[in-house]
């Protein structure tokens, strides 16, 4: 029987559809939200710190839609592998069929025996293919451990985080550090350092409307091994992935006239 991958593809489409809400609660948050200035007496008490700060968290609802988009995206991957296996002469029963992931080659290889019984050997060397395990495609088997985080344990853990990439209308004079512009991404919950102004180190806005210029963006919190990353990119990253997945399998079912070209 045909196949037309309909479902997959509405998946993906819905998962793209969950990324613009994402995109969009992002940037009206760092819209909303201005990062404040703190001076803070150093941990051994010989001068200050200037931070940038923002106390409030992302809006809850990141957490969720971050959720609903890995979701759909190992959905997708499942339902292409039920597909295959209905697609399989000896028509394994579909009920044990998952998408194979691993922890590494081994591990990956032993749910493939498993998940992959009974498949067309065409259609297993397809998935086997696509290297979903550490150290194989660490894209797509991000997928299946942040699926597994929002499935089993908590929402997705996200923070607000950002660098500092510019000043207007301030004055700092005798600091030891005078300004740290960009740098490695930050929590500004915790405060991000700009300067150290040491003993005598002044920092003060020299006009009513100083600015101050931050990138910031939501990043993964305590999230096993992808703490920090970036949200949006990393999701994006997970989308264009199994969508490239999606489009290769789908392309050997039109090769080998499994599913219909249109």
């Amino acid at each position: 029987m045909p196949y037309d991958f309909r479902g997959p593809l509405l998946k993906l489409d819905r998962a793209n559809h969950h990324f613009v809400d994402l995109e969009g609660s992002e940037r009206e948050f760092f819209q909303k939200n201005a990062v404040s200035i703190v001076i803070e007496d150093k941990p051994k008490g010989d001068g200050k710190f200037v931070k940038i700060r923002l106390d409030p968290p992302p809006p809850e609802i990141m957490h969720v839609i971050a959720g609903e988009i890995i979701y759909h995206l190992r959905s997708t991957l499942d339902q292409i592998a039920v597909a295959f296996a209905r697609l399989s002469l000896a028509k394994p029963n579909s009920s044990k069929v998952h998408f194979p992931t691993g922890e590494n080659l081994p591990d990956f290889e032993g749910h493939c025996k498993i998940y992959l019984a009974g498949f067309d050997q065409d259609l297993a060397d397809q998935i086997i293919g696509t290297k979903a395990y550490d150290g194989g495609c660490d894209t797509l088997r991000a997928v299946f451990r942040m699926a597994n985080i929002d499935k089993h344990f908590e929402l997705i853990p996200a923070g607000a985080s950002g660098r500092l990439m510019g000043l207007e209308g301030f004055t700092i004079a005798n600091a030891k550090t005078g300004l740290i512009i960009g740098g490695a991404i930050q929590s500004l919950k915790d405060g991000i350092v700009i300067s150290d102004l040491g003993p005598r180190g002044i920092f003060m806005p020299n006009k009513p409307k100083a600015q101050i210029h931050v990138a910031g963006c939501v990043t993964l919190g305590e999230a096993a091994i992808y703490n920090g990353k970036p949200l949006i990119p990393f999701l994006r990253s997970m989308i264009d992935k199994t969508t490239q997945v999606c489009a290769s399998l789908r392309e050997h079912c039109i090769k080998t006239g499994r599913t219909p070209a249109a």
